[in-house]
């Protein structure tokens, strides 16, 4: 991408309008792509550089840091990733609207860096969850999914299952078997995330502490049938003559073809579902509702309400992220607390009426999440192994 004698104005402009909308939550994909074209060409790190300033509490230009820092904040944002310290300038541009535009606007670098202030981390480095979870099948015999290789791993009422890429089964429909339907069960603890491939080409993220039950073949009485403890995300597969049922504590969705995210969990003040794609209708024991793409229903003891809602911030844990914007602290808390297996001990002078913000991945450990969080001076965290206590700052 290069500018020329014409697009001058027009291209900083639309600089100007992709990183407005990256802190607002609001980019899509293909802006992201184009948003890090711009940052990546060396025609506009002036723009750039002049850019960051303005969208952020505190100028960057405060903090001149030296080689040893800069490869840290390059080593915090890539992971693993080895740095080259020759490629740092080239770099510079990019790793510095990359830190300011994930952590968003509120905090400055001495903050986001475990060892570049000069307070110690917040807590021990207790790692993120991982890629988990306990098949159980019809015969009450569990397979623990980390521990067996890629593969066929069991085969049950006329289907084959697989284990695939590590973080997910495969149901396929195999002649081989026999054809009785059994009930197999999915399902997560603290710190564990999974997906599975159903039968019928319907795809189901399962977040941590949740749980996913059904039939080998899936369908009951003519219709795709799944019990959900928990939190799922789901894409559907299209199939008129059976309408896929999703039954989760008192509910009932009911879907041809669509993606949606359902949280069920109990320490949850109510069911949350919310629609991305297509339509789905819920039933309550009193009341029926049609969601519209964006739209969130709240379920609180059968009692329905409809809302638009910010999708980020529902769907986040599928992606990899936590995504705190508009999001209630303590509910924020709770998404902390299943991930990495803590308990979070909540002061009780705070009020219960905090919001969360910001944005930040959930391969970090506990430490860069609670640091992340304190950095805004709303709250401080204490860690006692896997207990969390949270109070004024």
């Amino acid at each position: 991408m290069h500018m020329d004698s014409k697009g001058d104005y027009k291209s900083i402009a639309r600089l100007k309008e992709l990183m407005e909308l990256y802190f607002e939550q609001n980019i899509e994909d293909k802006e992201k792509q184009e948003l890090w074209g711009f940052i990546n060409d060396p025609t506009f790190a002036d723009e750039v550089k002049n850019l960051i300033p303005n969208a952020t509490e505190y100028p960057i230009e405060r903090y001149q840091l030296d080689e040893e820092k800069q490869n840290k904040i390059l080593n915090f944002i890539l992971g693993d990733e080895p740095v080259k310290v020759a490629g740092w300038h080239r770099l510079m541009v990019a790793a510095s609207i990359v830190v300011a535009l994930s952590l968003l606007t509120f905090i400055f670098f001495k903050s986001w860096v475990p060892g570049l202030g000069d307070k110690n981390p917040v807590a021990q480095n207790i790692p993120a969850g991982i890629h988990g979870a306990t098949l159980t099948l019809a015969d009450g015999r569990t397979i623990q999914l980390g521990d067996v290789r890629d593969g066929e791993i069991a085969r049950e009422a006329g289907v084959k299952i697989e284990k695939g890429n590590g973080s997910e089964i495969i149901y396929r429909l195999d002649s081989k078997t026999e054809k009785e339907n059994q009930l197999n069960i999915l399902s997560t603890t603290n710190g564990q995330t999974y997906a599975v491939l159903l039968p019928d080409g319907s795809k189901v993220w399962i977040n941590a502490a949740s749980e996913l039950s059904y039939m080998t073949s899936l369908i009951e009485n003519g219709r795709r049938v799944v019990k959900l403890k928990g939190e799922a995300y789901f894409e559907i597969a299209k199939d008129h003559k059976h309408p896929f049922i999703v039954k989760s504590n008192g509910q009932e969705v009911e879907v041809l073809g669509t993606h949606f995210n359902i949280n069920a969990y109990e320490n949850e003040p109510y069911i949350s579902t919310t629609l991305l794609e297509g339509a789905i209708r819920l039933h309550t024991s009193t009341q029926e509702k049609v969601l519209k793409p964006g739209e969130q229903a709240q379920n609180t003891s059968g009692n329905l309400k409809v809302r638009l809602t910010n999708i980020d911030s529902v769907t986040d844990w599928k992606d990899g992220d936590f995504s705190f914007k508009n999001v209630d602290f303590l509910t924020a808390l709770r998404k902390i607390e299943r991930w990495y297996n803590v308990e979070m001990i909540y002061d009780k002078t705070l009020p219960k009426d905090l919001q969360a913000g910001g944005w930040i991945s959930r391969k970090k450990n506990l430490s860069s999440v609670l640091n992340f969080i304190e950095s805004v001076n709303m709250v401080r965290f204490k860690v006692e192994g896997r207990k969390v206590y949270v109070t004024p700052y």
